[in-house]
């Protein structure tokens, strides 16, 4: 009998966000707003907009709250991308 496990299939299933989409997540999760976002990674806001509609794209979610829950999901409330700035 084969065994098939959910962390296998979830590897393989994952999608890849580059680096500056990674940023880009991370930002959103911590609440921050594209325009301070784009400040911090010294882009344009239209650069992080884009970077945010490849990131649903690839995440296959319609709308910020959708965006949101999948970072929950997988990020966890209090985990390190939830920690504010001091």
């Amino acid at each position: 009998m084969q065994e098939d496990t959910w962390s296998e299939n979830r590897d393989l299933a994952a999608p890849r966000l580059s680096a500056k989409e990674g940023e880009v997540l991370v930002g959103i999760l911590k609440g921050k707003s594209l325009k301070v976002i784009a400040a911090e990674m010294k882009v344009s806001a239209k650069t992080v907009s884009t970077y945010k509609s490849r990131i649903m794209a690839k995440l296959n979610v319609d709308t910020n709250a959708q965006l949101v829950m999948y970072g929950m999901l997988n990020f966890g409330i209090g985990g390190i991308y939830f920690k504010h700035d001091k």
